[in-house]
């Protein structure tokens, strides 16, 4: 419920990855007593409270389900920051909202995401979900297919391989989105607070992983599991991974890996590809 005399900031924001595993957390992670999240139902009301009209939004802010991508999208964020704080009505310890798009800041339509974040949320926690690369990219990949979202109309009909290695694929988000290390540097050196988990061993021991997301966040620790839902947006892909495309991919990714590992030495990459 709604309290139409709260308007506030988020205190934590969940960054990313797109297909990292951010959706199970936006329904997750509020099953602690004291986190609140956006989702598609609060969305909902905060609309029709405000009476916002959102219908020349970009991105998710407009549109009923957890994203806001307000600060990666300039025409968005031009709406102001009370439009933004009009859907934080909560007094939790923890607020916060998952906008993947938010850690795609080397992304050209997305420059300036993270300097316009910092102005207003400095003292922000930021968590970002990373998954292994192959994955992450095969996902990807699935849900255009499945999809066939305007943005990737170029690549539907096409098999893996033959989209990750196609003329150009050096630059498509379905590369360059499993490619982490320069925006986990970005983050990392501009908010001093940022966490970084792997989707994986979150999906192995949740109870054990959100436990670290609360302690980071300053919430008391769950000594139970509240329900935590591991089947969010997991298929079972007609189709499996070949192993060209993975062979393929682990030169690809290799560089980058390395680096994440040598930034990140202390996270258990055990279910992860070796590259």
């Amino acid at each position: 419920m709604h309290n139409n005399e709260i308007k506030t900031l988020p205190n934590f924001l969940v960054v990313g990855v797109m297909k990292g595993g951010t959706s199970a957390i936006a329904v997750n992670l509020p099953m602690h007593p004291d986190v609140w999240m956006i989702d598609a139902h609060k969305k909902a009301e905060a609309i029709s409270l405000h009476r916002l009209n959102l219908k020349k939004t970009k991105g998710g802010l407009g549109l009923f389900h957890k994203e806001m991508d307000f600060f990666n999208y300039i025409d968005n964020y031009n709406l102001g920051i009370d439009l933004y704080k009009s859907f934080f009505n909560s007094n939790h310890k923890a607020i916060g909202e998952a906008s993947p798009n938010y850690f795609c800041v080397n992304e050209k339509h997305y420059w300036g995401c993270i300097s316009r974040m910092f102005k207003h949320v400095p003292n922000a926690k930021i968590i970002i979900l990373l998954r292994d690369p192959i994955t992450r990219a095969f996902s990807h990949w699935n849900m255009i297919q499945t999809t066939k979202p305007k943005w990737g109309k170029h690549l539907v009909g096409l098999s893996f391989y033959e989209c990750v290695t196609m003329e150009g694929s050096e630059s498509s988000a379905l590369l360059k989105r499993s490619k982490y290390f320069d925006n986990l540097t970005r983050y990392r050196g501009t908010f001093k607070n940022v966490y970084v988990a792997l989707s994986e061993n979150i999906l192995k021991d949740p109870v054990t992983e959100y436990n670290k997301i609360y302690e980071f966040l300053g919430l008391r620790q769950l000594n139970y599991n509240p329900g935590y839902r591991t089947d969010i947006h997991t298929y079972n892909y007609k189709d499996k991974i070949d192993w060209k495309s993975i062979d393929y991919l682990k030169k690809h990714f290799k560089d980058d890996v390395d680096n994440v590992k040598t930034l990140l030495p202390d996270l258990d990459y055990t279910l992860w590809n070796e590259y």
